[in-house]
């Protein structure tokens, strides 16, 4: 379905106390691989836009989708936009 994404990195401003930690999860945060969402189960493969992500954090509601960045100017710059979202396991 039709899900909001939204962007975030290790740092203080988008974790907070949890800045440079590891996941909800317990693994560390992977650009590229690691994303955040509520209301499905860890190791849960995600298709958004031709890219296959894993759930390995927590933060969000379900039906949006937090991806992880290895910078906060990258976050930044990913902003807020909606896509198609598919799980693929």
């Amino acid at each position: 379905g039709r899900f909001k994404l939204t962007a975030y990195c290790a740092c203080s401003k988008c974790c907070g106390k949890w800045a440079g930690g590891g996941t909800a999860s317990g693994v560390m945060p992977t650009p590229g691989r690691t994303v955040a969402m509520a209301g499905v189960p860890f190791g849960t493969k995600l298709k958004i836009n031709g890219h296959v992500y894993t759930v390995e954090d927590r933060g969000t509601a379900y039906g949006h989708v937090d991806i992880f960045f290895g910078s906060h100017a990258e976050a930044s710059s990913f902003g807020m936009k909606y896509a198609d979202v598919y799980q693929v396991n």
